[in-house]
């Protein structure tokens, strides 16, 4: 590699501090090292690109479904959620050396795809049943982190569903406005499941393993029915038990009297109305004598209730939250919901289930590192093309998961997504070849972190990885393709 210096500014605050451009030997992504070590360990891009139909021209081909995907995966993972970035990622060292689909020393030396060919990865997507291959292939990050860490079948398992916006800008096909978010959105569907009904748990295998994109302009449960019995079945094939959670906008009685009908266990919360604020009016009290600082908080079980609309009649639970308002004092009168659900009282009583509805209550967090993380963007013309860039970016953040919760396991402390990719996906570092190998040097404060996520690395099973092949011969990069990094203005 050259090591071309030009300096581009002397600080007029500082005459000692010069900042000079230098090679293409740093990176600022390191952690994308992470992301191929662990997925050659899953072998998440390899099967699945052996899934995939692909409709071009064989002899033309330069970059391969599996190098397409991880670096628009890893992209993902990274942050980086524009077409337009893989300019920029092409010439990444770290990213170079990750993605490309073969071993040695050489992986650096050539550039990867570029924007358009990233645009045309999504138009392959589209072909065929790709797009359901996709979909289908959403939950094997969680099965397979699952299986390298221990061989045993998930026993006991939950699956959150729930809708959430994604903003959009332009004319996409579907996008409309929403009156309930008060603009124009998709409004996708995504089911998420843990291992132990409790998100939070780091030992647990979690992630997105359905969804759905849908019109801007959807009703909150539309679709919500097929949705939820795909989900099931699919959760089934690598779990023992499944239930299913959900806010009140999926509480009706079509979705509710077939679940029941299927012997699926479900909870949900459930809207109030007059009927049951009557029902909850004798049990909405406050116990006498002095209260504890903190409040109340109890379930009551109210037994079975059938709405007019139900054909089976689902037990009630009202739970009550008394708590102290920012003066400290109680409010004027207890805050109540209701929860609905088919587990029975010998299953699960009503303090057991309102714990595990609890549970539920960092779901929608997840959505939340999809905007802010992944930065989810669905600028794509076509409908189906924004379905395959948002279950790409669904994929992308299963993927990341194995790492963050690795990282939680070890460090014993909470790590969000934004987090993670500060302190360990965007690592700096710098590439010194020699004696046929690649030496990446990290900036020193980010290896703890590193040492002790490479340790767990080290300890999952290579029963799914197989050799990477040496010295595949790759067709030059086309004509037009800028060997170095021109940004765009």
């Amino acid at each position: 590699m050259s090591e071309d210096r030009i300096d581009i500014l002397h600080t007029s605050f500082n005459r000692s501090i010069i900042v000079t451009s230098v090679d293409d030997s740093i990176s600022a992504n390191a952690g994308v090292l992470l992301l191929r070590e662990a997925d050659h360990k899953l072998r998440i891009t390899e099967d699945l690109a052996d899934k995939l139909y692909d409709p071009r021209l064989q002899s033309h081909i330069r970059y391969s479904y599996a190098e397409l995907l991880r670096a628009r995966l890893f992209g993902f993972a990274c942050g980086y959620s524009r077409q337009d970035d893989a300019d920029e990622l092409a010439h990444d060292p770290a990213f170079r050396a990750a993605v490309w689909n073969r071993a040695g020393d050489n992986v650096t030396a050539e550039r990867l795809a570029s924007q358009s060919g990233h645009s045309r990865l999504i138009d392959c997507l589209v072909d065929g049943d790709n797009l359901k291959v996709l979909c289908d292939y959403l939950a094997e990050p969680v099965i397979r982190h699952r299986q390298v860490r221990t061989d045993h079948k998930i026993k006991s398992a939950t699956a959150d569903i729930d809708g959430f916006p994604v903003t959009v800008y332009g004319n996409q096909e579907g996008a409309a406005y929403n009156g309930y978010y008060l603009r124009k959105v998709y409004s996708p569907l995504a089911a998420h499941l843990s291992a132990s009904g409790d998100l939070d748990d780091p030992r647990a295998s979690s992630g997105f393993i359905n969804a759905k994109l849908r019109k801007g302009d959807a009703a909150p449960a539309e679709g919500a029915l097929a949705f939820m019995l795909e989900t099931y079945a699919k959760a089934m094939t690598f779990c023992e038990h499944v239930d299913l959670r959900a806010d009140a906008a999926f509480a009706i009685g079509e979705i509710m009297d077939e679940l029941a009908d299927r012997d699926i266990h479900f909870t949900m919360r459930l809207r109030d109305n007059p009927t049951l604020k009557r029902i909850a009016a004798a049990n909405v009290f406050r116990p006498s004598g002095r209260p504890p600082a903190d409040g109340y908080e109890w379930a009551v079980d109210l037994g079975p209730y059938q709405a007019s609309t139900w054909r089976h009649a689902q037990r009630l639970i009202l739970v009550i939250v008394d708590q102290p308002d920012q003066t400290g004092h109680l409010r004027l009168f207890p805050h109540y919901f209701f929860l609905v659900t088919n587990w029975t009282e010998s299953e699960r009583s009503a303090n057991d289930l309102l714990e595990h509805y609890r549970r539920r209550g960092t779901f929608e967090d997840r959505f939340g590192e999809l905007n802010q993380s992944l930065h989810t963007r669905l600028s794509q013309p076509k409908f189906a093309e924004n379905e395959a860039t948002l279950l790409l970016s669904l994929l992308a953040y299963n993927l990341a998961e194995t790492l963050r919760r690795e990282t939680e396991s070890v460090t014993g402390s909470g790590w969000d997504l934004s987090r993670f990719q500060r302190t360990v996906l965007q690592t700096g570092a710098r590439l010194v070849k020699g004696g046929g190998r690649l030496r990446f040097l990290l900036m020193r404060p980010f290896t703890r972190s590193w040492t002790m996520l490479a340790k767990r690395l080290s300890h999952w099973s290579d029963q799914l990885a197989r050799p990477v092949k040496r010295g595949i011969p790759l067709p030059p990069p086309p004509a037009h393709a800028y060997l170095t990094y021109s940004p765009r203005l």
